[in-house]
């Protein structure tokens, strides 16, 4: 049976941190920076994991819990048009042009319902669509390497404040998913802000963030969730649903039954036609139980007690030119924190770990593997190798995620306590 720390955040609990540096280069090349706010037609809520990306241009990004985008395009690319994709929605294209310097841009995306006889099977046992979609990854992704440029975001929160974020661009080479090459990325560029109280006798460390969010591709590493041919699962079709304009397959799947290993739930988008993983969400089964800590606590105090509440995760996908391609990730586990020699380990303090990584960037050419010494390995803190951030101007010409409200007042918070530390 597969590793399953290989796609787990692992953190450990200790008292020091170290802080590297690395060197720091900007891009020159003149963009143009695109903004606005995606909703739903029907609901008027925020349209979160909105995939945004140029007309012939290899530029993407996401929006972020309130919907908002930023992205950065060419100028050449000013004629072009900006596509915006989310579940159960028709596409948007609007001319770039129109969006240039108007940054209250609300965009509303059109329901799209599925003509049900576009498709013979809509419900029923998804076991045989689901090990054929697997027995179809080499013909539905990319056969060569390519190399991919990413942005990275993890964040710690302590009860209802953020204690920790850390943002990173990445220089990524994504391996050929016909060969058993491990994905490779490296920090280009990075920034963080961290809160850690003196008073706090613990110190979160998280290990493995970027490995592991590489390693949520199901397609380059199915066998992380779904063994050899998933025959530990039960896969039911739910129904169809528009992703790209096009009917997918949403199949739910569940550990069988008798089966006591920790595994997962959760839903696969199988596009219809190709039958290619579109996208994935899923929980491990960590719930009420207690041999889960193993799996994400690395090392901890004697006498800390902790219990994981939630393990979420999400993988998503974008076609071109008939080919799938990794396109965004993200991680959320929460978990409980207690003392059992304080007040008698009757109060407990909740910690919420979460990571994102989007493909903001693709290309074919100069494709090499990295420098061991540059690679991210699945034992480094990011958050130790890279430095505090206070330059507003900092990501020059670089697509990163819109920061929610959230963020950005925990930015703003964690970055002032920094500067009067070291004024």
């Amino acid at each position: 049976m597969k590793n399953l720390s290989f796609i787990l955040i692992l953190f450990c609990l200790s008292s020091s941190l170290s802080i590297y540096s690395v060197n720091i280069e900007m891009q020159q090349n003149p963009t143009l920076v695109l903004r606005g706010r995606v909703l739903g037609g029907d609901t008027k809520e925020p349209m979160v994991n909105a995939s945004i990306s140029v007309h012939q241009e290899s530029v993407s990004s996401v929006t972020n819990q309130d919907g908002y985008f930023s992205i950065r395009v060419p100028v050449s690319a000013q004629n072009s048009v900006l596509t915006i994709r989310h579940l159960g929605y028709e596409n948007k294209e609007i001319p770039i042009n129109t969006l240039i310097d108007n940054p209250n841009n609300h965009i509303t995306l059109t329901p799209s319902p599925i003509e049900l006889s576009e498709i013979l099977v809509v419900s029923g046992d998804g076991v045989n669509l689901v090990r054929e979609a697997l027995q179809r990854i080499p013909e539905n992704y990319p056969s060569d390497p390519n190399m991919m440029v990413a942005f990275y975001r993890e964040s710690i929160e302590k009860g209802s404040n953020y204690i920790s974020l850390v943002e990173a661009v990445l220089d990524v080479y994504k391996a050929s998913y016909r060969s058993y090459s491990n994905d490779q990325a490296r920090i280009y560029i990075g920034r963080k802000a961290t809160d850690i109280s003196p008073r706090d006798t613990v110190l979160l460390k998280f290990q493995g963030g970027i490995s592991d969010a590489l390693m949520l591709d199901i397609a380059k590493n199915p066998e992380v969730v779904f063994g050899t041919d998933g025959a530990e699962y039960s896969f039911h079709i739910e129904g169809l649903i528009n992703i790209n304009n096009k009917p997918h397959y949403i199949i739910s799947f569940n550990p069988n039954q008798g089966i006591e290993e920790i595994l997962f739930r959760g839903s696969i988008y199988l596009d219809a036609e190709s039958l290619a993983f579109a996208r994935m969400e899923f929980n491990m089964n960590v719930e009420d139980r207690k041999d889960a800590t193993s799996i994400f606590i690395r090392r901890k105090p004697r006498k800390m007690r902790v219990e994981v509440k939630e393990a979420h995760y999400v993988v998503d996908y974008i076609e071109n030119d008939g080919k799938w391609y990794f396109n965004y990730s993200s991680t959320e586990v929460e978990f409980r924190v207690r003392w059992t020699n304080r007040f008698f380990g009757l109060f407990a303090t909740s910690y919420i770990i979460g990571s994102e990584m989007a493909v903001t960037d693709r290309y074919n050419d100069n494709v090499v593997k990295f420098p061991r010494s540059e690679r991210i390995r699945s034992t480094d803190v990011i958050a130790e190798r890279v430095e505090y951030f206070l330059d507003p101007f900092f990501w020059g010409d670089y697509n990163v995620i819109e920061p929610d409200q959230q963020i950005t007042e925990a930015i703003k918070r964690l970055s002032g306590k920094l500067r009067r530390r070291t004024e």
